[in-house]
């Protein structure tokens, strides 16, 4: 999202912040306008899982003499390593980020050498496979899916992606990936609307986009609808110009659930939330070359967290090692792009007994 950090420069004096510097809004589940109404509205379903914040706040991720620069997408590899991608920059980098055991809190961040990889472009998703020790990325051109080796950056494979996306808006493409922690899903989804699905997001509605499911051989096997949130606030000129709403990531937990990373900016600042998915029920729309006047019934989804940021661009997340009293750590990564910060910030996951 190349447009997104003009925000900080336009939008401050349109901040009303409370504690902490962050605002707060209720989610809205309300269908696309210009599509048919799905023949059941997304309705919020009980969550497994809860999220907490130790309240550590943002940790500025130094890039040294790295090179580094737009980071969006991160996840963990065991340890003390975790891999992050650019959209920018055509290389893998190692991250060591230490966390606190205890509280989930980020105790050191940095940022190492580069690997390059071969044939992408516009790097915005990332999943490690313990399996075969490599890396799964998203690239919003094409759109493409790709496993590449994290020793060398050598590609292994292209996977592919169902032929509907290349209905995908510029820059509003397969902006998220996730493996789940047996591999028994590989999860991506484009974070606005198909341009063959509807319109983009406006101020009173969100819009629909696609959650695609991989199975273990990463051979496409279902496709939901999720319904993202309204746009937080109009700027510049009247009506949508350079404000948006969408997936910006996915956290794929234990058990096959699922956690959205929604993020939207406008006049309001850059909010972030994260919600929990619910499938039950839901469409296999893969079949659907389109979803307008289709019917089908969305994926619910629970909000779970939320903070709203005036110069911090989370979106990327990455599932972390389990702590010692039963959560898991869930860290996020920001985009630095257009003199923004680059950091980290540390959240815990658990599950609801």
């Amino acid at each position: 999202m190349r447009q997104v950090l003009l925000i900080a420069a336009l939008a401050t004096s349109c901040w009303a912040l409370v504690a902490g510097g962050h605002l707060v809004w209720a989610s809205d589940g309300t269908p696309a306008s210009g599509t048919k109404q799905p023949a059941t509205r997304a309705q919020p379903a009980p969550a497994r899982w809860s999220v907490t914040d130790p309240g550590q706040g943002p940790v500025t991720l130094a890039k040294g003499d790295t090179g580094a620069r737009e980071m969006g997408g991160i996840t963990w590899a065991g340890g003390t390593r975790y891999y992050a991608v650019s959209d920018k920059l055509a290389k893998l980098f190692p991250l060591s980020v230490a966390i606190d055991p205890q509280n989930g809190t980020i105790t050191h961040a940095a940022i190492e050498p580069a690997v390059p990889l071969s044939g992408s472009t516009d790097l915005e998703g990332i999943a490690y496979d313990p399996e075969h020790r490599t890396v799964l990325i998203s690239d919003e051109v094409g759109p493409s899916d790709r496993e590449y080796r994290v020793t060398d950056g050598r590609l292994v494979r292209s996977i592919t992606v169902p032929p509907v996306y290349r209905s995908a808006r510029t820059n509003l493409s397969l902006e998220s990936l996730a493996l789940a922690p047996d591999r028994s899903a590989l999860w991506t989804v484009n974070e606005e609307t198909l341009s063959n699905d509807g319109p983009l997001s406006n101020f009173t509605t969100g819009s629909a986009v696609r959650l695609q499911r991989f199975g273990p051989d990463y051979e496409p096997n279902g496709e939901w609808v999720y319904q993202t949130d309204a746009l937080v606030g109009d700027m510049l000129r009247p009506g949508r110009d350079i404000e948006s709403s969408g997936v910006s990531d996915l956290v794929a937990l234990p058990g096959g659930d699922l956690l959205v990373l929604e993020r939207a900016y406008g006049a309001r600042g850059l909010r972030i939330r994260l919600y929990a998915v619910d499938l039950a029920g839901a469409t296999d729309v893969a079949a659907l070359p389109s979803l307008i006047d289709a019917k089908y019934t969305p994926v619910r989804k629970t909000l779970l967290w939320q903070q709203v940021f005036p110069n911090i661009n989370f979106e990327g997340a990455a599932l972390g090692p389990r702590l010692d009293g039963g959560a898991y750590s869930l860290v996020l990564i920001s985009d630095d792009g257009h003199q923004q910060r680059q950091a980290l910030y540390a959240l815990t996951v658990n599950r609801r007994e």
